[in-house]
C-alpha cells in the first residue's frame, strides 16, 4: 500500500512539474485586422441588408395603403350621432357602427376612407351628421421567407410593410446563390409581385406591396453575375437579369471612374475565353454574358506633371513640368534664397509612404503574434509577462498611427538628373538653420544653438541627459537632406554633428524575453527612420 501511495505522489509531482513548464502569460485574444472595406459586400446590392430595414416598420397612414381584416380604425361621429370607439376591421371586411350597422371598409384606400364611412352614416341619418375616421394601426401579419435567405422562417411585422425589412429580418439574401433581381410575392400559390431590388438601389423603384397572413416572399436564384473591377466606385459581381445584358447599363449602375477610358470584355466560349476591348464612347450596343469579367482602365497618356515645390525659396509652390522630366529641370526653375540649403534637398513620394507604411504594419503584425504566443517556464515570470505584454501591445495600437513620410534619400553626391519625378511628388528646400535638435530618451528634447566641434554626449547633457547610460541606447543622427546615420560608436565624436542636424536617442526596452527585445528595438528605429518619430514604448 505504501508502495502505490509513493508512487501516486511522484506522479503529482512529475505532472506539477511538467505543467510549470509550459505557462503563457494571459494576454488580450488577438483580434483580426479590420480591413477598409470589412463591412462592405462583394456582390452589388449586398449592403442592403445590414439592418437598416428590420426595426423600422410602417404604421399604416400611407394614404394609398388599403384597409384590410384585422386593421383598427379610430371612428368619430357627431351632430345627430355621438359616437366614438375604434373599430376592429372583421373578416368579412365590415367595421360595426352602432344605429347605422355594419361598413364595408375591406380594399378601402386609406386616404378615401372618411368618405366612405360617411356615405354609410348618412344612409340612416340624412343630416346633422359629421365623420372622422382615420387608421389607428394595420394588422399585424406573419410572412414565410422562402428559398435562398440566409435565415428562412415565418417573420411578423405590418402588412403595410415592405419585403426589405422582411428579407432584412430573414439575414439577408444569400450572396452565393441568391437573387437580387428575381423576388416573388406568393398568395395561396399564385405570384402577386415581381420584384427587382437593383430598381430600387439605382432608381428608388418598389412596388406599393401590401402583405396578409401566409403571404410568401420567395427568393429565387440568380440566373448568372459579370465580375467587375478597375476604375470603378464598386469592385464585384454584378448579377444579370437577361442572358445578354448592355454594357453600358451595368457601368452605370456601379459608376465607372472619371478617369476610366476603356473597358476590356474578357468573356468564356465553349471552351475558350476570349477578349474585346472598347473605348468608354463606343460601348452602345454592346452586351456582356454571364462570366464575363468586366475591366475598366485609365489609358491616359500624362503630357506633364505637378510637383509641389515648399520651404526656402522664391519661386512658385506648384511647379509643371513635361512628363519625364527630372529632379534637375526643376530646381533650375527654383528661386533659391540666401538662406535656402541646396545641398539638403527632400523628396517624397506618395508610393513610397505607402510601401513604408505597409513595412511597418507587417512588422508590427509580426511582434503582436511573438508577443501573444510567448511561454513562460514559471507562474511568476507568466504574470510578469502579462504586464509587458499588456505595455507591448498598447504601444503596438500607438505605432499603427504613425505614417511614414515616404522621402526618397538623395543621398551625398547625387545626380538630380538621374531622378525622374512623378506625378503628385513633393520637394522641399529646407532652411540654413544653425540649430541642433534632439528627440527621444532625454529630460528636454529641444532645439540647441550649434557649436563646432560639440559631441553628441555634449548635446544630451544640455537637454538634461538620459534617463539610463548613453551608451545601452540606440542613437541616430539625421542630417538636414533626411538621411540617418548610426551614431551608436560616434557618441564622442566632434566631426559627427553639423548645423541643422537633428538626434534622435531611442531606449532599448528592457523585456523578458530577448527575442521581443530585439523585435520591438528594431520596430522603433523603423519608426524613427520612416517617420523621423522617436516612439518610446
Amino acid at each position: 500500500m505504501q508502495k502505490w501511495v509513493l508512487l501516486a505522489l511522484l506522479l503529482v509531482v512529475s505532472i506539477g512539474k511538467a505543467q510549470a513548464l509550459d505557462v503563457q502569460p494571459e494576454v488580450p485574444d488577438a483580434k483580426p485586422e479590420v480591413l477598409t472595406d470589412g463591412n462592405l459586400s462583394r456582390v452589388y446590392g449586398g449592403w442592403l441588408f445590414k439592418g437598416g430595414f428590420r426595426d423600422a416598420s410602417f404604421t399604416g397612414i400611407n394614404p394609398n395603403y388599403r384597409i384590410s381584416q384585422g386593421d383598427t380604425l379610430l371612428v368619430q361621429l357627431w351632430g345627430g350621432l355621438d359616437f366614438q370607439q375604434q373599430a376592429v376591421v372583421d373578416a368579412q371586411g365590415n367595421i360595426f357602427i352602432p344605429k347605422v350597422g355594419p361598413v364595408r371598409v375591406l380594399g378601402v384606400e386609406n386616404r378615401n376612407l372618411n368618405a366612405v364611412v360617411l356615405k354609410s352614416v348618412e344612409r340612416v341619418y340624412k343630416s346633422n351628421v359629421e365623420a372622422y375616421v382615420t387608421l389607428a394601426s394595420s394588422q399585424t401579419v406573419k410572412v414565410f421567407l422562402s428559398g435562398l435567405v440566409v435565415k428562412p422562417g415565418l417573420y411578423e411585422g405590418q402588412s403595410a410593410d415592405s419585403i426589405l425589412r422582411y428579407i432584412d429580418q430573414a439575414g439577408g439574401i444569400r450572396e452565393d446563390l441568391g437573387s437580387y433581381r428575381y423576388i416573388e410575392v406568393k398568395r395561396h400559390g399564385e405570384t402577386l409581385y415581381r420584384v427587382d431590388l437593383y430598381a430600387f438601389i439605382e432608381r428608388g423603384e418598389m412596388p406599393d406591396i401590401q402583405l396578409q397572413d401566409g403571404d410568401v416572399i420567395f427568393v429565387d436564384r440568380k440566373r448568372g453575375d459579370v465580375s467587375v473591377e478597375g476604375e470603378v466606385s464598386f469592385s464585384g459581381k454584378y448579377e444579370l437579369k437577361e442572358t445578354n445584358t448592355p454594357l453600358k447599363e451595368i457601368l452605370a449602375a456601379v459608376v465607372g471612374g472619371e478617369r476610366a477610358t476603356h473597358v476590356t470584355l474578357v468573356e468564356p466560349n465553349g471552351t475558350r475565353v476570349g477578349a474585346r476591348q472598347y473605348a468608354v464612347t463606343e460601348i452602345d450596343g454592346v452586351v456582356v454574358t454571364p462570366g464575363t469579367l468586366i475591366k475598366v482602365t485609365s489609358q491616359l497618356r500624362a503630357d506633364s506633371i505637378s510637383v509641389e515645390v515648399t520651404g526656402e525659396h522664391e519661386s512658385r509652390t506648384e511647379i509643371v513640368l513635361p512628363w519625364g522630366a527630372t529632379l534637375k529641370d526643376l530646381l533650375d526653375q527654383v528661386v533659391f534664397t540666401e538662406l535656402s540649403d541646396k545641398k539638403a534637398v527632400q523628396l517624397f513620394r506618395q508610393a513610397v509612404a505607402e510601401r513604408q507604411k505597409e513595412m511597418l504594419m507587417s512588422s508590427l503584425a509580426a511582434l503582436e503574434q511573438s508577443v501573444l504566443t510567448a511561454r513562460s517556464g514559471t507562474k511568476d515570470t507568466a504574470e510578469l509577462r502579462q504586464v509587458e505584454a499588456d505595455t507591448v501591445l498598447r504601444w503596438i495600437d500607438r505605432a499603427r498611427q504613425v505614417q511614414p513620410r515616404g522621402q526618397v534619400l538623395l543621398s551625398d553626391g547625387y545626380d538630380p538628373a538621374t531622378v525622374v519625378l512623378k506625378q503628385g511628388d513633393k520637394v522641399v528646400i529646407p532652411p540654413k538653420r544653425n540649430l541642433v535638435m534632439i528627440h527621444g530618451e532625454v529630460l528636454f528634447p529641444t532645439a540647441i544653438t550649434y557649436t563646432k566641434g560639440e559631441t553628441i554626449e555634449g548635446y544630451v547633457e544640455q537637454a538634461g541627459g538620459t534617463n539610463a547610460d548613453l551608451e545601452d541606447m540606440n542613437t541616430l543622427v539625421m542630417k538636414p537632406n533626411g538621411m540617418f546615420r548610426s551614431a551608436n560608436d560616434k557618441l564622442d565624436s566632434k566631426k559627427m554633428i553639423g548645423p541643422g542636424d537633428e538626434i534622435f536617442v531611442l531606449a532599448k526596452p528592457d523585456l523578458k524575453a530577448l527575442q521581443l527585445t530585439k523585435d520591438v528595438s528594431q520596430v522603433i528605429y523603423q519608426i524613427a527612420v520612416s517617420a523621423a518619430v522617436a516612439l518610446a514604448i
